[in-house]
């Protein structure tokens, strides 16, 4: 099966790292509405949890894996610069990571 527009919407958002909260937030709806939505999701792919219903959206191809590569590439590239005094705190969403020109 797939998803439907707003359940990918919301997938989304907590692949870039989003609380429920927050994707409420960004999508103007209740935090139960967000967890609504994802309960059903998650009983429509056959996924025990949110982490799960995220791996089975980009096994799927319901997301773009960019998102998350981009995250784990950046998160991994700035815990190396933990261990050189950098910010203790890792970045937690895609909005939060400095913009690269290529």
């Amino acid at each position: 099966m797939s998803l439907t527009k707003r359940q990918t919407q919301i997938v989304e958002l907590l692949a870039r790292g989003f609380t429920a909260q927050e994707a409420a937030d960004q999508l103007f709806c209740a935090l139960p509405t967000v967890r609504r939505h994802l309960q059903i999701a998650c009983d429509r792919e056959g996924a025990r949890n949110t982490a799960h219903l995220v791996a089975l959206s980009l096994s799927r191809g319901f997301i773009k894996p960019l998102c998350i590569l981009l995250v784990v590439t950046m998160c991994n590239s700035h815990l190396d610069g933990l261990r050189r005094g950098a910010p203790k705190r890792p970045y937690r969403r895609l909005d939060d990571i400095p913009a690269i020109v290529i």
